[in-house]
């Protein structure tokens, strides 16, 4: 009986002591070693070649080299090179997130030289590269105006940019496009600036041209009616006799809309709504939809209205009531979504009684 006895308390210790070590081993069938690290984000960086004084060229085989920005999170990565496609195309996947330094040259071509940007990759998204060559023999880039300097947009709305890239002494480069990035993984552009917006966020959009460069923040909302600004009538007093009074408003929308559908409704004094189709005024200056005919996506409108005399009747003593007409500002965009401005208002003043003549 003592043999069994010892027996059985060995057995019971043995049984205690598995169960402390699969306790320690976490249960999992991981043999208790330490979990692994986390992921590291990583993003896209793709886009195209083209000749910077005409972006309808492509640049086949051209060289394309990113290289980690030194001190930021991507300094510990490696360099790496592609040639482009036929179609002037690259592509570099699961590029740690952070900034990069991309460069192209043009070995192949007796015509062109290279060009430089800085372009920063998101986790989980797609930044894009348009890559711009400059020219041989044109002289290095010193500034680059860009307009608009900042824009908010639905998505799917978009912005044609405007860059003006500028030489020594003030030379302006006719018909020399820039480089262009977008950060944020908010969107796409074209070689000639047209930017679509693809996500809700907050980005920009870049353009560099030589070691000149420029920005411009984008903000980009769910979707939202026209949005008008700017909304007068000029004047807002007119004498009894009537007269031409001038209305504008500026108005803005990613999905484009059309001249014909921004109309001021104008109510005179009981009497029925009248309707002013208004038209652009600022045609040199707006914004218009890529690859849409008369259609605009920032644009400043106007029109002018006659308005007719005052035609209250005056009392028995010569007063004449003045007359008060209200003007709204009605738009629909490409999406047919639709948006109205507030009301203001303008005077047409009645006729002022005789003067009094003094007794005799």
């Amino acid at each position: 009986m003592h043999r069994k006895a010892r027996l059985g308390w060995l057995t019971g210790l043995m049984a205690a002591v598995a169960i402390i070590a699969v306790g320690c081993g976490g249960g999992d069938g991981d043999g208790g070693e330490a979990p692994p690290p986390p992921a590291t984000a990583t993003g896209t960086l793709n886009g195209q070649v083209v000749d910077a004084s005409d972006t309808n060229t492509i640049v086949p085989n051209a060289v394309v080299t990113i290289e980690p920005v030194e001190g930021t999170t991507t300094a510990q990565s490696g360099a790496r090179t592609i040639t482009t496609g036929a179609d002037g195309g690259f592509a570099f996947d699961d590029l740690p997130a952070g900034d990069w330094t991309v460069t192209v040259a043009t070995p192949q071509s007796d015509e062109l030289g290279g060009g430089i940007a800085r372009a920063p990759v998101t986790g989980d998204a797609t930044t894009t590269v348009s890559l711009a060559v400059l020219p041989l023999g044109l002289a290095a880039p010193e500034r680059i105006e860009l307009s608009p300097t900042s824009a908010t947009i639905d998505v799917g709305g978009r912005i044609g940019y405007r860059a003006q890239v500028i030489g020594p002494g003030g030379q302006v480069y006719d018909g020399i496009k820039p480089t262009w990035v977008v950060a944020g993984g908010v969107g796409q552009i074209t070689p000639d600036g047209v930017f679509t917006a693809e996500r809700v966020g907050s980005g920009s959009v870049r353009a560099y041209s030589g070691s000149a460069q420029r920005a411009s923040s984008v903000e980009i909302v769910g979707p939202r009616p026209p949005q008008v600004s700017s909304f007068r009538v000029n004047p807002q007093s007119l004498a009894a006799s009537g007269g031409e009074v001038l209305i504008s408003a500026a108005i803005s929308d990613g999905d484009g809309v059309n001249p014909e559908d921004v109309i001021a409704r104008i109510l005179p004094p009981g009497g029925e709504p009248i309707d002013v189709q208004l038209s652009v005024t600022n045609p040199d200056n707006a914004i218009r939809c890529p690859g849409v005919p008369d259609c605009f996506i920032d644009a400043s409108f106007g029109a002018t209205y006659e308005v007719p005399a005052n035609d209250n009747r005056p009392t028995e003593d010569g007063m004449q009531a003045p007359q008060t007409y209200a003007v709204s500002i009605h738009v629909t965009d490409q999406r047919g979504v639709s948006a109205e401005s507030e009301f203001v208002e303008f005077v047409v003043q009645g006729i002022d009684p005789p003067p009094t003549r003094p007794g005799i």
